[in-house]
């Protein structure tokens, strides 16, 4: 598997909304078999107020990403595959 992170523009209105896929993603990420892992997601306020989010996931591949984006009716700006991850000392 290898990790992606998916920006997600203006993908939440509120907070619950927020809440709300989250409650649904567990179930929806195992109907995959295993072909998507939720990592994290880092969100952030968009400039219209709106929720935005950075999500992070280990996957089989793009494909994956996009059935489970697809499932959830979530908003995807691209899926693009890390190379290499870099922490702070």
């Amino acid at each position: 598997m290898n990790l992606y992170v998916v920006p997600r523009t203006r993908a939440w209105q509120s907070e619950e909304e927020l809440a709300a896929t989250a409650d649904c993603g567990p179930a929806v990420i195992e109907a995959l078999g295993g072909e998507v892992r939720f990592v994290r997601s880092y969100i952030v306020e968009e400039p219209d107020g709106t929720l935005g989010g950075y999500c992070v996931y280990e996957a089989t591949g793009p494909e994956a990403i996009k059935r489970y984006t697809d499932a959830m009716r979530l908003p995807c700006d691209a899926i693009k595959l890390v190379r290499k991850t870099v922490v702070a000392a």
